[in-house]
C-alpha cells in the first residue's frame, strides 16, 4: 500500500520525507513504544507507529530499515527527529489519533483492499 493512502486514512501530516514519499510502498506495520521490540523486527517495507516522540525512535526505525514513521497522539516532533529522518530518508508523519486507533484504521483499509 502506498504511504499516501496511509497518510490519508490516518489524517496524518507529513513532517518531512524524501522525494516522492507518497509512492513509498508499505507492506507491514509495526506499532510499539518499546524500541527494544522494534529492534527485534526484521520486516521489509515497514511503517512504524509510535507515540514515542524522541530521536531514539527515529534511530531505531533507521536500524531496522523502516520506510516511514507515524508519530501518534499529535505529539511534538523535534528538530532533532526531523534531521535524523532526513539523513536516513525516512518519511516522518504525525497523526492526532492514538496508536491503537491508528492500527484499527489501517486494518480497515487493508481489509477493504
Amino acid at each position: 500500500m502506498e504511504l499516501q493512502r496511509i497518510a490519508y486514512a490516518l489524517d496524518a501530516d507529513l513532517v518531512c520525507g524524501p522525494a516522492a514519499w507518497e509512492r513509498i510502498n508499505i507492506e507491514t506495520v509495526f506499532a510499539s513504544d518499546l524500541m527494544s521490540d522494534v529492534l527485534m523486527s526484521d520486516r521489509e517495507e515497514m511503517l512504524m507507529i509510535t507515540s514515542l516522540s524522541t530521536e531514539q525512535s527515529v534511530r531505531s526505525a533507521g536500524i531496522v530499515g523502516a520506510e516511514a514513521i507515524v508519530i501518534a497522539n499529535n505529539k511534538t516532533v523535534t528538530e532533532g527527529m526531523i534531521e535524523l529522518a532526513k539523513d536516513q530518508d525516512i518519511a516522518l508523519l504525525r497523526t492526532r489519533y492514538p496508536k491503537y486507533e491508528s492500527c484499527v484504521r489501517l486494518g480497515r483499509i487493508l481489509e477493504d483492499g
